[in-house]
């Protein structure tokens, strides 16, 4: 059985999510809660960076400025002769306003009721 020290428990999206960056037009989010997010992506981000993420499911979206805490190489994605390479990111994110957490919680709840 592994333990996790998150005060926020994780919600695995598989991808169902979609999000932006500036300079990164597709993020595939793999799992969200009101403290982080995770998601793979076709550009390297560094670790420590303060980025935004736009974060969309049916009509409800957030913008929410998060910390990069891992940034890594996934894998290597064939495409047309070429090797695109995919990597990890781990974002935390930091000073929620009231209003971005309650729109977090309601994407949160609307994943969960999937």
């Amino acid at each position: 059985m592994i333990l996790e020290n998150r005060k926020f428990k994780r919600k695995d999206v598989h991808g169902n999510v979609s999000g932006r960056m500036v300079l990164i037009e597709h993020l595939e989010i793999l799992d969200l809660s009101l403290s982080g997010i995770r998601f793979n992506c076709l550009k390297k981000v560094d670790t420590n960076s303060i980025h935004r993420v736009k974060i969309q499911k049916n009509n409800v979206s957030v913008d929410i400025k998060g910390r990069v805490v891992r940034s890594i190489l996934k894998k290597l994605q064939e495409k047309k002769e070429k090797q695109i390479p995919v990597y990890e990111v781990a974002m935390n994110f930091e000073n929620l306003p009231d209003c971005e957490k309650r729109s977090l919680e309601e994407l949160i709840s609307i994943i969960g009721n999937e």
